[in-house]
């Protein structure tokens, strides 16, 4: 039986419109009224994820979200750290110089928040998360040693991106974990980072095999964990690479796909074997 559902937020758990729908959320609910632990596994750092969690009642001693694809691990009673891998101002200095020209934004995801050179572009995100702190940075010349840098982004058009990630240097490559969690976003973080790893690290504390793990995904960053899990479940908008990697093709996400397939592999599996134990 399963023990552990690891649900993408974008793309997957949300609609198009980045809404939970109600159908979502019953099918949650009734899977961790089973004793099924369902853990938000997402590229977005912690402080965009937290009125979700709350929203899904995913809040307590014994639960966790899997934030930065994976190079972080949050205890949701009251969001301690518990896993964490982070880069050093090396490590962005070598990304910045190599990235950053006119068609780019670099970024950066931190524990406490977001480092940016035009702050401007984050004022909604101000409003909205009050405990994320976002600051103005020059990445050329301001050395940042007071932070832990979760992720180095390097935003763009999707076209350029795209091409982009095709011809990441074998060095960089070699240095760090590389991935296009959205298309318009190429990410740089801590080699051997994904959020496959970061299951397996959850796994290990709640004391959950892999064989026991269903992984729900869409993008590419979800690529990993939907090949390390159990049962690896793809978006049916999920892009082709995933689909292929997937044992299971759920519903779109704007058709409940993650509440399809919880109602498929917990909820009517529950009804036939009993009890999760």
């Amino acid at each position: 039986m399963y023990k552990l559902v690891a649900v993408d937020i974008d793309g997957t758990l949300l609609d198009d419109n980045k809404e939970l729908t109600k159908e979502t959320k019953r099918a949650i609910n009734e899977a961790t009224k089973l004793g099924v632990k369902v853990v938000i596994t997402t590229g977005r750092i912690i402080q965009s994820v937290k009125e979700l969690i709350e929203e899904l009642g995913l809040e307590g001693e014994e639960e966790y979200v899997i934030a930065n694809n994976g190079c972080t691990i949050y205890n949701t009673k009251d969001y301690s750290l518990v896993y964490e891998k982070s880069l050093k101002d090396k490590n962005l200095k070598e990304v910045y110089k190599k990235y950053k020209r006119k068609e780019t934004v670099i970024e950066v995801h931190t524990l406490n928040g977001i480092l940016t050179e035009d702050i401007s572009e984050h004022e909604h995100q101000m409003d909205r998360y009050p405990d994320m702190e976002i600051l103005q940075k020059n990445f050329q010349k301001d050395k940042i040693e007071d932070q832990k840098l979760v992720k180095i982004l390097v935003k763009g058009d999707e076209k350029y991106i795209e091409e982009l990630t095709k011809v990441v240097p074998r060095e960089l490559h070699e240095k760090y974990a590389v991935v296009r969690s959205l298309d318009h976003l190429l990410e740089f973080m801590y080699k051997g980072s994904s959020k496959a790893k970061g299951l397996e690290v959850l796994g290990e504390i709640l004391g959950i095999k892999r064989e026991e793990i269903i992984a729900i995904g869409d993008g590419t960053n979800d690529l990993e964990m939907i090949e390390y899990a159990g049962l690896g479940v793809a978006m049916g908008n999920a892009k082709e690479e995933v689909k292929k990697a997937a044992n299971f093709i759920t519903k779109s996400n704007e058709e409940n796909g993650v509440a399809y397939t919880i109602e498929k592999f917990i909820l009517k599996d529950r009804e036939r074997n009993g009890r999760v134990g």
